[in-house]
């Protein structure tokens, strides 16, 4: 998603925005209704209300092509077809990241051309297309290479690699998920670290490597600690711990010290009540590396 840099969006509530964003229509500010209906489109999407953000978008980008607003247009083009990605309306994706890529060459935008080429894979991919989502995912890692975006080659690399794991191309899925891996080894990032240990865990526990496994999640739960994301950190360390009596006595003490001592440090588990709405996990940054 892209987000405009002069709307901060955090504690924002979107009801109230979009009211904001009616009035300054009403009142004949168009710019600034614009920015106010992407704006609350991506606080939508951050919360996973996918139909909202859309038609958020979708205001936004009627306004910004009634302004003949190039860049903005671009922008709303594109979350649109993020939006799309995240209903599953893989055509309608297809159509506003073709139509967005074409949009931010025209303005000479080669980073909001790098993000759509990566939706675009994303999109080919949800369609049943794994060739040329393939395809599409070369092109992108290209062009964040010669942008030097490493969080964007990391992504799409780590895409790739799931997407070999869906179709149990082992091979391919290993060599380019420890490919991503290093990316995020080289930038210090735990939360991209632990994702793909953790991908590399469920390639080991379906050969039946089962001290691989449980190796590869402890490592995968330590780094989703550090990265302070608890609640995954403890996903992962069950996973390894139902693991213990199938692994070979020395792994398994070896292990049991590194998961009692990461069990003492993580927090306490939050109670939900049942009033407590829970959301499906959706990550706000997807595909939300902003323009330059």
């Amino acid at each position: 998603m892209t987000e405009d840099p002069e709307l901060a969006i955090d504690d924002i509530d979107p009801a109230e925005l979009l009211e904001q964003a009616t009035a300054s229509l009403e009142a004949g500010e168009k710019d600034e209704a614009a920015k106010m209906f992407n704006a609350a489109g991506n606080i939508y999407m951050s919360v996973a209300e996918f139909d909202e953000a859309h038609k958020c978008f979708e205001e936004s980008q009627r306004i910004y092509k009634d302004l003949k607003d190039e860049n903005g247009t671009c922008d709303t083009m594109y979350n649109l077809g993020v939006a799309s990605i995240n209903l599953e309306r893989w055509d309608e994706a297809l159509t506003s990241l073709g139509t967005a890529m074409k949009l931010f060459e025209k303005v000479s935008n080669k980073s909001g051309v790098a993000d759509a080429i990566y939706g675009l894979a994303l999109a080919s991919l949800g369609h049943g297309n794994f060739d040329e989502a393939m395809e599409y995912f070369k092109k992108a890692q290209k062009a964040y290479k010669t942008l030097e975006n490493d969080q964007g080659m990391a992504s799409v690399i780590m895409d790739m690699g799931a997407a070999y794991a869906d179709k149990e191309d082992w091979t391919n899925a290993q060599a380019t998920i420890k490919k991503a891996l290093k990316l995020y080894e080289d930038m210090g990032d735990k939360s991209g670290i632990a994702d793909a240990l953790s991908l590399l865990g469920d390639i080991a526990e379906t050969g039946g490597d089962e001290r691989k496994a449980a190796e590869l999640f402890v490592d995968a739960a330590q780094n989703y600690f550090e990265a302070e994301i608890f609640d995954i950190s403890r996903e992962v360390l069950d996973r390894a711990e139902q693991k213990m009596w199938d692994i070979p006595k020395a792994t398994r003490r070896r292990l049991r010290r590194v998961i009692d001592d990461l069990r003492d440090a993580l927090p306490e588990e939050e109670e939900i009540s049942d009033d407590d709405e829970i959301e499906d996990d959706f990550d706000p940054d997807l595909l939300g590396i902003e323009d330059d």
